[in-house]
């Protein structure tokens, strides 16, 4: 995916970020299967602390939808948006291990 918008992933990752693009900005890509074994539509999960964080930076998201053929996947589209323009209606607790809140966002709230 950082191919799509020309993104340097190699000694950027954090957990807030996956990439850099050629002014610095920094991005974190998403990707979700159109539709999952239990034949539900695929989400996008972002953890808030992350997203804030992003947010700040003024960074990007990119997101992709794809579908599994054979052994590997096909990528059935994407898009790029600003963190700030992140459709998120709530935060929720992660529960388990995780302590951190996050959101799961459909893929008709982005495509």
């Amino acid at each position: 995916m950082a191919e799509k918008w020309n993104l340097r992933r190699e000694g950027v990752h954090t957990y807030w970020r996956d990439a850099v693009d050629a002014d610095g900005t920094a991005w974190e890509l998403k990707a979700t299967m159109a539709e999952t074994a239990s034949g539900r539509p695929g989400r996008f999960r972002v953890r808030s602390h992350a997203h804030d964080r992003l947010t700040d930076a003024g960074g990007w998201y990119g997101f992709a939808v794809y579908v599994v053929v054979g052994n590997g996947i096909r990528v059935r589209a994407y898009r790029a948006i600003p963190a700030v323009r992140l459709p998120v209606s709530a935060w929720y607790g992660a529960g388990g291990t995780d302590e951190h809140d996050h959101t799961k966002i459909a893929i008709g709230d982005l495509f």
